[in-house]
């Protein structure tokens, strides 16, 4: 097993502690996988990167698969979001001092993410603060919201030779990212949805896209779109797969 359960310190004795970067999925708590569920069950503290429990998305998928970690121990903090490097850097920093004593008292702690801490997390950052302070860290894999929405969607996102490209929708040269070849996959627009949008439409227009989209992917409130005109003004939650004309066949249906 991967999971070590360490013994306590006695007062003033450093240990290493463990802390767990858990992918909850996209969505649905179906996805949360038996790993992360066993290591959530394990964990002496749940951190939760919102203020308050109600208002976090990934712990609310979390809790509805392993109940359990309401009765647990959480470290609740509210990240900023923001583009700007050094105010990240100083919210990570501050979050790091709080979680420090409990790794520093040879506990483990798990991070929730929503779909997979490898991409696009604050775990990453908070992943490095730990490492560089002597602790392990171990990444639980969930599943990504660009699979779960192409499952939703019934298409798929390459085969054969394809290629595949995962584009942070606030990237400013988007035009440019829209000519990388095969499955353009963005996530993340935020502010920028209406030119990634406008983007989109031109190319649908010319005939050489077909554009996916689902909003809220795997929760109660799911919308599965179609057409670049179709995606919300809104579209931070909203993951956006844009597949060249060729590339297109018959969409499967979801079980």
């Amino acid at each position: 097993m991967d999971f070590q359960q360490q013994a306590r310190p006695e007062e003033g004795i450093y240990m290493e502690g463990i802390l767990y970067g858990v992918g909850v999925g996209a969505g649905d708590p179906e996805m949360l996988s038996l790993k992360a569920a066993r290591i959530l069950r394990q964990a002496d503290i749940v951190c939760i990167p919102r203020a308050h429990k109600a208002s976090c998305r990934a712990y609310q998928i979390a809790v509805q698969a392993v109940p359990e970690i309401a009765g647990k121990e959480a470290l609740c903090f509210d990240f900023a979001m923001t583009e700007d490097n050094r105010l990240l850097q100083e919210t990570h920093g501050r979050f790091y001092q709080t979680l420090r004593p409990v790794l520093a008292a040879g506990k483990s702690a798990a991070f929730l993410t929503i779909g997979d801490p490898a991409i696009y997390s604050t775990f990453s950052c908070i992943a490095a603060l730990a490492q560089a302070d002597g602790h392990s860290v171990r990444t639980v894999s969930g599943i990504t919201s660009f699979c779960a929405a192409a499952a939703a969607c019934g298409i798929d996102l390459c085969s054969g030779h394809e290629e595949l490209h995962i584009i942070p929708g606030r990237r400013k040269s988007i035009q440019e990212s829209l000519r990388y070849p095969g499955t353009k996959v963005i996530m993340k627009s935020g502010r920028n949805i209406s030119t990634i949008k406008e983007a989109l439409l031109q190319l649908e227009q010319a005939g050489s896209v077909s554009v996916y989209a689902v909003q809220d992917c795997g929760l109660p409130e799911e919308k599965i779109l179609s057409g670049a005109q179709a995606i919300p003004d809104d579209g931070y939650m909203t993951t956006i797969i844009v597949k060249a004309a060729e590339q297109v066949s018959p969409p499967a249906t979801r079980p």
